[in-house]
């Protein structure tokens, strides 16, 4: 019924796709017409569009509303040519070998004999093809079956429909092929197998008799007959329970299950007694470590108890050397009154003596006045003439120098404003091609148009010539029949004129079929001349393209936005008053009318600091020095601001009381100084209001808030009344003691004592510890978390984006404005032959929620969304203008500003919002490193080859002061408090130097590092029971954690300590490393294994190593952003890999 030839469904259905205007009722009528009355074939009559067959499971109901369609599986001859036409060899040839696709693509080929039919191929055809192919396969086989039963409709685990699964059963046979089975002997084993099996119930006496039997058959009935008597097995009621064939041994189902148990229950017995050895073997085992812990524990407790007796001991011995100590005293005092005594006598007759001397002594010395003043008149006439000829001499060098100085600022002038044109000129030409690109576009889009019409008359011509042909063969078979026709009846009359007509007609036909001919001629002509227009425009497209790219990739300059605020930090607080609040609130006046009444040599600096982003004071008021940080109420320098709040022990939050805005801007802040752990104090200054202007601000609701947020609120026009305030407060007791420390300054036994036993014990365990490095930021798929390993705290973390604009090797990298823009970071990296390129690194959806509750200050609509082609990653600019390798990179306080220093001997500023060079500063030799103060934007440090450090002023050029280390300096950094600067050199020490105020540096101490030079330092604050340390990476193979001891007095840097060391191979390149604050902290550093290498720096984790693969070569240097999501490694041959770590939450286990 299904697959019968002209009368089957699916030759019905095949049909009816190839009758023209077929329908899905159609073919419904005609199954009804052709199958009516069949057993296996009903109809519904409500519905004329359904039909029922009746399978062998049960009735089925079909709709035909779509079964051509479905049939029929067609692909435009479009697409099937372009899939032909592909570079891919694989999908070619599926393609070409396809038989439906093959009549497309293969049309050169020659065509099978004229007039034949070709066939369509359709979804039965092929179904039929294929289970024809199955059954061939199959009936030379010997197949075995799998049924497969379905335990209930819902799908759930664990639930089993007994109505469904005896359905499915008795459809499908199973339960009449298990009848059969119980009818004869399922079980149907060899002699061997028999043997083996069942030989190890029987009695041993009976084996070892049986055992040299050679006859398999013998020894198996023997051994059946001693198991039926010893087992008692049971007897059917027809037939024997057990039989024994040639090469079979055959059971029945009862008598296999009694077999099956007894030797069950033996194997049960046996294991039992092997579990019951195994666990007395552990018990024991458990039972000597107890003991072994017993002894220990005991050890301890002796130890405890002797440590007693010590301290007993020594207490004794105080008490007598007290003793001691007082009997000395009452000694010494008597000595002492004996002693004056004596001593007022020498002194008499001393002094008449002395009295004597003086005299004497009084005449030599002015003799000796009168000669030295001679002296000095003659020498001081020489020197005056002397002096007068160095100065002309000077003026002369002088000169000289600032000519020459001023040859080269003239030369550099036209050097970059040649590249000023040369930019400009790029940027017109881009432009130029861009519009010529645009109009290529056009055509092409125009010609293809034409292309399709072409081919769509050319299809209607070809249809025309073809229905002429089938009337021209009609009418030539109407000819030849009636020139039969007067052959053959020769005596019947032929009517002249029908037959002349029937050849005028014939010879117009072929004059039409020879004129459709001539243009369907012409239309391929003209297609074939359209088709390679086409081509050729594709080609000038194509080359247009490549040309386009070379030039963006030769750097044409765009326009890169603002920076982000650096990552908050936390540690001890050093300062213990920072006034903050909004620009024109009367700070910097209150500050430095309370200098001049208390501290008035102060003033000097303060008015050299003030215009300072942030400035360090220490104040003598009374006898109690305070730390005030001053800040800016530029909006700029804000994130600054509020990153100072976690090393701070009090914020005053100073606001106008004639001024509302500024009340405003004082109440936002308190609620981060509460979050960060200070205290606030919300400071009304009454100084305009005492001037006559009213007072605009609502004074409860600035207590409300001071005190919502856990602080003070006061009004006054001095500052002193605050900070007598914060001195009077327990929080000045609690910052002078924040921990008990030994009298040598380090932490007392105690402490020490509980983290060597916690360490015993393996650290403390965090929830963050096991989470690893990077915080989760991309969601991944179900086949991701099938595939990935357990225990590996890493495997999670995965390479999103590989990005390479030259084979050059990339030297240094970092992240920056990430507080400015919502929608992206800026990725900046620098590579070996001077160029710079700055990517905009998209956010994905799982940051973007991570940042819901903050604020942006720039809403940038031009770069809020990612490129079209959902990279995530797009070029914001190429700075070019460094010659050779630049050294370092690093964005200003601000952010607005990228600077550069190079081995071409300068330091260059590039504006991010514009893409151009704004600053070039020259050194007499290459620059290793650069940074800028913390506390002044305006001046930066730069340390040159020659082993000198410069402080210079931005602004003017000025060079402010100059120092000479013992050798070359190759990585610079502050640290938390902006006070101390950590310069490693080649030799492999660490300088400190002190930044005693914003114009000034002065070396504090060295430490000796390694024999290898030092190439990179990353300051670590304080973090999870951790002293704020050092990342230093050195080329003698390794990377060195070192701890910062600050104090005495709080917030001085006294001390640098190894805390360990870790294996990196590092020998030849300038690697580099930073830090993530994921879980208790990790060092990322690059390798010159290949390998990006990260150590935990959690107590109790042993350091121990675990590396990223992916890279082919070297890599060189790694940065993470400060949200902590987003790792990127750079290697030698300039490709950097962005790494984020999966996150499967969303995932069911």
């Amino acid at each position: 019924m299904l697959q019968a030839k002209g009368t089957g469904v699916f030759a019905i259905l095949d049909e009816e796709c190839v009758v023209p205007q077929g329908s899905d009722q159609g073919f419904t009528n005609k199954l009804i017409k052709q199958h009516k009355g069949h057993r296996r074939f009903d109809e519904i009559k409500t519905k004329p569009s359904w039909f029922v067959i009746k399978h062998f499971a049960g009735p089925v109901s079909y709709c035909s509303d779509g079964f051509l369609d479905k049939n029929k599986d067609q692909l435009s001859n479009d697409l099937i040519e372009c899939m032909g036409s592909s570079t891919n060899d694989f999908i070619v040839k599926l393609f070409r070998k396809d038989v439906k696709y093959g009549e497309v693509l293969n049309k050169e080929e020659p065509e099978g004999v004229a007039g034949k039919k070709k066939k369509k191929y359709t979804v039965s055809s092929e179904f039929k093809d294929q289970l024809a192919s199955l059954m061939d396969i199959v009936d030379l086989t010997e197949p075995h079956f799998v049924r497969c039963i379905k335990p209930n409709p819902q799908n759930e685990p664990d639930r089993y429909d007994r109505k469904a699964v005896t359905e499915q059963l008795r459809y499908g046979g199973v339960l009449q092929v298990v009848q059969v089975s119980r009818a004869g002997y399922p079980v149907r084993i060899n002699h061997q197998e028999c043997w083996d099996d069942f030989k190890v119930i029987a009695s041993p006496q009976i084996v070892s008799g049986l055992k040299h039997v050679d006859d398999s058959k013998l020894r198996a009935s023997k051994l059946l007959e001693h198991l039926a008597a010893e087992l008692n097995v049971p007897k059917p009621l027809h037939g024997l329970p057990m039989a024994v064939g040639k090469t079979l041994v055959f059971f029945k189902l009862p008598a296999f299950e009694r077999l099956k148990f007894a030797r069950l229950e033996l194997l049960v017995k046996s294991a039992t007694q092997i579990q019951a050895a195994w666990r007395r073997r552990v018990q024991m085992g458990k039972y000597k470590a107890i003991c072994l812990f017993t002894r220990h524990i005991q050890a301890l407790l002796r130890g405890k108890q002797a440590r007693s007796d010590l301290m007993r001991r020594k207490q004794e011995g105080a008490a007598v050397k007290i003793q001691s100590l007082g009997r000395q005293y009452v000694e010494r005092r008597r000595y002492k009154a004996l002693l004056k005594k004596v001593v007022r006598i020498q002194a008499w007759r001393k002094g008449i003596r002395g009295r004597r001397y003086a005299k004497e002594y009084k005449k030599v010395t002015s003799a000796t006045r009168i000669q030295r003043n001679w002296k000095r008149w003659k020498v001081q006439r020489v020197y005056k003439l002397f002096r007068q000829a160095v100065y002309a001499a000077q003026e002369r060098l002088r000169v000289h120098a600032a000519k020459t100085q001023m040859k080269k600022l003239k030369q550099e002038a036209k050097e970059v404003g040649a590249l000023m044109a040369k930019s400009q000129k790029a940027q017109e030409q881009a432009t130029n091609l861009r519009k010529r690109n645009d109009e290529l576009e056009a055509v092409q889009l125009q010609l293809q148009s034409e292309k399709k019409s072409l081919q769509t008359r050319v299809r209607e011509l070809e249809d025309a010539l073809e229905k002429m042909k089938s009337q021209m063969d009609e009418v030539r078979a109407q000819a030849e029949e009636a020139a039969k026709l007067a052959a053959e009846n020769s005596k019947m009359v032929v009517e002249t004129e029908s037959l002349k007509k029937l050849e005028e007609a014939l010879e117009d036909k072929n004059t039409q079929i020879s004129q459709v001919k001539e243009e369907l001629t012409s239309m391929k002509e003209a297609s074939a001349k359209q088709q390679d227009q086409l081509q050729d425009a594709e080609s000038r497209y194509q080359q247009l393209l490549k040309s386009t790219a070379m030039q963006s990739i030769s750097g044409l300059p765009s326009a890169p936005k603002a920076a982000a605020a650096p990552r908050r930090q936390t540690g001890q607080r050093n300062v213990f008053i920072q006034l903050a609040g909004a620009q024109n609130s009367g700070k910097t006046s209150l500050l430095e009318a309370l200098i001049a009444e208390h501290d008035p040599e102060q003033l000097p600096k303060f008015n050299e600091q003030k215009s300072n982003f942030m400035a360090h004071h220490q104040i003598q008021v009374g006898d109690k020095p305070v730390k005030m940080l001053d800040c800016s109420g530029n909006a700029r320098a804000a994130h600054l601001v509020k990153e100072r709040f976690a090393r701070s022990t009090w914020v005053f939050i100073v606001y106008d009381l004639s001024k509302k805005e500024s009340l405003d801007y004082a109440v936002s802040l308190t609620h981060e100084v509460q979050a960060s752990g200070a205290r606030p104090l919300l400071f009304g200054n009454k100084y305009n209001v005492d001037k006559g202007a009213q007072i605009e601000v609502d004074v409860a609701a600035a207590k409300d808030a001071a005190v919502r947020a856990e602080g003070v609120a006061m009004e006054s026009s001095l500052l002193m009344e605050a900070v007598q305030l914060a001195l009077n407060s327990e929080e000045m007791l609690e910052s002078q003691n924040l921990e008990p420390i030994s009298p040598d300054g380090k932490r007392s036994a105690i402490s020490s004592a509980i983290d060597s036993v916690k360490s015993w014990f393996g650290g403390e365990r965090t929830g963050k510890g096991s989470q690893g490095v990077l915080r989760p930021s991309l969601k991944g798929t179900k086949a991701m978390k099938q595939a990935r390993k357990d225990g590996d705290p890493n495997v999670d973390l995965r390479p999103v984006q590989e990005l390479q604009d030259s084979d050059s090797a990339v030297t240094c990298i970092c992240f920056g404005q990430e507080r400015l823009h919502k929608a992206y970071v800026l990725l900046a990296t620098a590579s070996k032959d001077g160029t710079v390129v700055v990517y905009r690194c998209y956010r994905t959806e799982m940051e973007i929620a991570m940042l819901s509750d903050q604020d942006f200050p720039t809403d940038d609509s031009t770069y809020s969304y990612p490129p079209a082609d959902h990279s995530n990653i797009a070029v914001h600019s190429r700075l070019v203008g460094h010659s050779r390798a630049i050294t370092s990179i690093f964005f200003n306080l601000l952010e607005d500003q990228l600077v550069t220093t190079s081995i071409d001997k300068s330091v260059r500023f590039w504006s991010i919002e514009s893409g151009e060079m704004l600053k070039v500063f020259t050194d007499s030799s290459p620059v290793p490193v650069a940074a800028f103060l913390p506390f002044n934007p305006q001046v930066f440090v730069a340390a040159n080859s020659n082993a000198v450090l410069r402080l210079v002023n931005v602004t003017n050029g000025m060079v402010l002061q100059k120092l000479k280390v013992e050798t070359e300096v190759r990585a610079l950094k502050f640290d938390d408090t902006g006070l101390f600067l950590l310069a490693g050199t080649k030799s492999g020490s660490i300088h400190v130097l002190e930044a005693s105020d914003a114009n000034t540096l002065k070396f504090k101490f060295k430490v000796n590092l390694a024999r290898g030079g030092v190439t990179c330092i990353t300051f670590v604050p304080a973090a999870n029971g951790q002293p704020p340390c050092l990342l230093v990476n050195t080329s003698d193979c390794s990377a060195t954690i070192i701890d910062c001891t600050y104090g005495p007095p709080s917030g001085v840097l006294n001390n640098l300590a190894v805390r360990h060391r870790v294996r990196v191979a590092h020998e030849l390149l300038p690697l580099k490393n930073c830090y993530s604050p994921s879980g208790q902290g990790y060092l990322i550093s690059g390798s010159e294994n290949k390998d990006v290498h990260i150590y935990p720096l959690g107590k109790g984790s042993n350091y121990k190593m675990q590396p990223l693969k992916h890279h082919q070569v070297p890599v060189v240097a790694v940065a993470v952003n400060n949200q902590d999501t987003l790792l990127a490694s750079a290697d030698s041959l300039g490709r950097i890999v962005l790494w984020r770590r999966m996150d499967f939450s969303h995932l069911p286990d």
